[in-house]
């Protein structure tokens, strides 16, 4: 499994996840949108502060364009969506994103010659409990642990990181996995592992990032 984690930075939510992987020793990919970072509001400057902080301690500081604008169907605004936002990054954290996320998922082929162009890898998702819902914490940890428990393919989940109760179930799950690999130890079965996401990156990226930042 892949953590993923959309929309930010969030001053709340994103602390409190950061301080959970260290804790954990595992590494997600955050794709924040540029708007949040774009001004010298006291705000804004400590969101690219908290930029930085992630990308020190080791996670993938992704793109999620300026204003989570569908692509697809503005496709004049795709040069200074993804281009702004990535200039953002680049400057908040020193480490250019190689990561991107296409709002509500778009993909087209106008899209994908674009990032092309970029370098830049799309991910996308296949395990969403939709918080937007408004469901709590207990919604989104049973939605996840039954979506992992039946999974036949690698998982990719989006969480939000200005969702408290998706920041608050985060741990539930984490400790779920664990027992679940303690059980899989014992009983036997398919373990589920969270994988960096070096995977996702050609080696030679993944080499540079790691030369660039302290682990």
């Amino acid at each position: 499994m892949l953590l993923t984690f959309d929309d930010g930075p969030d001053l709340q939510g994103t602390p409190l996840i950061l301080a959970e992987l260290d804790r954990r020793k595992l590494k997600a990919v955050f794709f924040v949108m540029g708007q949040h970072i774009v001004r010298n509001r006291p705000e804004d400057l400590a969101r690219r502060d908290l930029l930085r902080k992630l990308a020190v301690h080791g996670h993938h500081v992704g793109n999620h364009t300026m204003h989570h604008k569908d692509l697809c169907q503005n496709p004049g605004a795709l040069a200074e969506e993804v281009d702004r936002a990535a200039e953002l990054i680049t400057y908040a954290t020193g480490v250019r994103p190689q990561l991107f996320r296409s709002p509500y998922g778009a993909r087209c082929r106008s899209l994908d010659r674009a990032l092309a162009e970029r370098d830049l890898t799309q991910v996308g998702w296949n395990a969403d409990p939709q918080e937007w819902r408004g469901d709590g914490e207990d919604a989104i940890f049973a939605y996840v642990t039954n979506r992992l428990a039946h999974a036949s393919a690698p998982v990719i989940l989006l969480l939000h990181d200005k969702n408290l109760a998706a920041v608050h179930a985060l741990p539930r799950i984490l400790d779920w996995i664990e027992q679940e690999e303690a059980r899989v130890a014992r009983e036997g079965g398919v373990p589920i592992r969270i994988v960096d996401y070096s995977v996702l990156l050609p080696v030679q990226q993944t080499t540079l990032q790691a030369h660039a930042l302290p682990r």
